[in-house]
């Protein structure tokens, strides 16, 4: 469990000291892509529920495993509130994109995976494409849920992605690679696109933070819409 955490507080960290992400913008004049196709499995079934610097993981190993299983417990429990308003983050995302992606003219279709993945990466191979598809949008949603930057901080959406365009008739060649950060922590020089998180979903605790799952799921969801939003934006 500790490793989970640690590995979770790594990812949603992002340094500046890290050499900055250079992404591959999108030429939709020449690329010539009409219909294109969103790979499913694009996050996991689980939001986070994180508190960064949580007093806990200040005290040593002993510490830093009370703290694990405090994130853990949390983390239950926001799900479960979120189960109790039957959301659904990957369905909102992808139902988002497919939206989005129509209203620009392109012809969308959703295709599933035959094994989910089981690191949140990249596909290495493709599917077999179900009808015409010019294009796979793959996107990646390492976390969606919720953020605190520390003990006695508020809680807010955070949502971080990464997206690529890869041609259908030959997916090592990347028409667009980008990456999309809602409330993620120190992306100062990352080169991810930065979105700012809505005031209208922040939560002083967790307690009031399950109090209302409708108001919970839809901050998730208002977050998850607005990456979504800026994927498509990318295929303009």
């Amino acid at each position: 469990m500790f490793k989970k955490v640690s590995a979770l507080s790594a990812a949603l960290l992002l340094t500046a000291c890290a050499t900055p992400y250079v992404a591959t913008p999108y030429e939709r004049a020449s690329s010539n892509v009409q219909a294109v196709t969103i790979i499913d499995d694009s996050a996991e079934d689980k939001a986070i529920a994180y508190e960064v610097a949580s007093m806990g993981s200040n005290f040593g190993l002993i510490g830093a495993l009370v703290d694990a299983g405090i994130q853990a417990e949390r983390r239950g429990a926001l799900n479960r509130a979120l189960d109790s308003a039957a959301f659904d983050g990957e369905a909102v995302f992808e139902a988002r994109v497919a939206e989005r992606l129509s209203a620009q003219g392109y012809k969308v279709t959703v295709q599933k995976v035959d094994t989910p993945r089981e690191k949140r990466e990249f596909l290495v191979s493709y599917p077999t494409p179900e009808g015409s598809v010019d294009a796979y949008l793959d996107v990646v949603i390492s976390h969606y849920g919720y953020l605190s930057a520390g003990a006695f901080q508020p809680f807010r959406p955070s949502v971080a992605a990464k997206v690529r365009l890869v041609s259908a008739s030959d997916p090592t060649k990347v028409l667009m690679d980008n990456r999309i950060v809602y409330n993620v922590m120190n992306t100062e020089g990352s080169g991810a696109i930065t979105l700012t998180p809505n005031p209208a979903y922040e939560f002083k605790n967790r307690e009031e933070l399950l109090t209302d799952p409708a108001r919970t799921a839809a901050g998730i969801q208002d977050a998850l819409h607005q990456v979504a939003d800026t994927a498509a934006q990318l295929l303009r």
